[in-house]
């Protein structure tokens, strides 16, 4: 008897080609609940009920899985977009048309989704993924190519970036795959008709909002890398970057924290050892423990930290009673201001958001709070006609929020004000032309 008989009963008889994509639907599925680096040969053996031996006859290692999850996934989403393009000359429609065949992708297969938009952002230097770099360039192109026609016919504004804003929408749609589902209140084509709007028209009524020309916020700035995928000039080092961004006469506790960050945002929490963190911060491993307790606590101090700090920013700007768009605008910047200081708190949220060394009781609770502010203010803004009355404030809070959080740090040449600046813009005034 062959190994899947052993584990598999009915299963024995599947073919070759059946049983290779019902162990890819299992390891998709660990990978998007618990990460990849967490998941082991093991546990896809298990959940596929065979023995990790006979796993190994039709995939030669676990990232021989997340190589066929990848190439699948991008298959799939670069023939929907070609598809768009091909149909329509008109730029807004077009980008319908992409957003929609994003949340397609998305709602037609959530946890591949979720593995893509996770993973992604930790193969930059890894040369076995270097094909992603032309998956993720073409996909790119293709986005970048609806906002230069929109600039040219006149329809999207004339001081817009277009490779940045493209950055922008696509990493903005692509990271809903941590929330959106087609079987939720809209439907892939509903939520492309929402999206569109909001980016577009912005949330401010016509006359509510004075918008800014984008020429000064974004001087020279550009995005950092592919939306999606691998940096083919590559990143800066962690050593290099923890230097930089150290400030003077930080203690040890303080070294370990940023140290950890940057270890956790690169290469993931959960493959992230103790002692790569003392390396890196320059402390003996023993000194950890006295210093931070244990990995598992410094994670949750960090996000609970995260969520703290924001929501006491946006308290103290409430306090103040600022008017509807005015709060907005500072609902963003204190957004950004945070992520600046604990970027790794969306990241692994975005990631490892399942990990159980997560306090999840907790953050959710937090994340609730932070929320509640967002939908109250846009409430707030709709009821005394700042901002228009066909707003959806539950989702649209949630897509702004998720587009700052995850590419609110990706722009070379921005500070913090800038980034803040940008994000203000598109999301008050939009990216159409001016309004009269």
């Amino acid at each position: 008897m062959n190994d899947d008989g052993a584990r598999g009963g009915s299963q024995t008889h599947a073919r070759p080609a059946d049983r290779r994509s019902q162990i890819l639907r299992h390891a998709c599925s660990l990978f998007a609940r618990q990460g990849y680096g967490a998941t082991t040969v093991r546990q896809i053996a298990d959940a596929a009920q065979l023995l990790s031996g006979s796993l190994y006859h039709h995939f030669p290692s676990k990232e021989a899985m997340l190589l066929d999850i990848l190439e699948e996934f991008f298959a799939d989403a670069l023939k929907r977009h070609r598809a768009t393009l091909a149909a329509t000359d008109d730029p807004i429609v077009a980008l319908r048309g992409l957003i929609r065949g994003s949340l397609t992708v998305i709602a037609e297969d959530p946890e591949a989704s979720i593995v893509v938009v996770g993973e992604c952002r930790r193969l930059a230097q890894t040369e076995r993924f270097r094909w992603l770099s032309e998956r993720t360039a073409q996909t790119s192109a293709m986005w970048r190519s609806v906002m230069e026609q929109g600039v040219r016919t006149g329809v999207l504004r004339p001081d817009l970036r277009p490779e940045t804003t493209a950055h922008l929408v696509q990493t903005g749609v692509w990271a809903m795959a941590q929330w959106y589902r087609g079987s939720g209140r809209y439907d892939p084509d509903e939520a492309s008709g929402l999206l569109v709007d909001l980016f577009v028209r912005g949330i401010a009524k016509p006359g509510a909002y004075r918008s800014r020309p984008l020429g000064p916020i974004l001087g020279t700035a550009g995005p950092a890398r592919p939306a999606v995928g691998i940096d083919p000039g590559g990143y800066e080092t962690p050593r290099a970057r923890l230097a930089r961004l150290l400030p003077d006469g930080a203690d040890a506790r303080m070294r370990i924290g940023y140290a950890a960050g940057l270890l956790f945002a690169q290469q993931g929490y959960t493959v992230t050892t103790t002692r790569q963190i003392a390396e890196l911060a320059g402390v003996p491993v023993g000194s950890l423990a006295h210093h931070i307790g244990s990995k598992e606590r410094l994670l949750a101090h960090m996000l609970t930290g995260f969520f703290q700090e924001l929501l006491a920013s946006f308290d103290k700007d409430a306090a103040a009673r600022p008017a509807p768009t005015r709060r907005l605008e500072g609902l963003i910047a204190r957004t950004v201001e945070a992520l600046a200081g604990h970027g790794v708190a969306s990241v692994i949220l975005l990631n490892e958001r399942a990990t159980e060394d997560v306090p999840q009781s907790e953050l959710y609770r937090l994340l609730g709070a932070v929320e509640g502010v967002w939908t109250r203010a846009l409430a707030d803004g709709m009821r005394s006609g700042e901002f228009r009355a066909d707003l959806d404030p539950a989702f649209v809070q949630r897509v702004v929020r998720t587009a700052v959080s995850t590419s609110s740090g990706a722009y070379r040449g921005l500070g913090v004000h800038d980034v803040a600046g940008l994000y203000q813009e598109i999301a008050l005034g939009g990216i159409g032309a001016r309004r009269a």
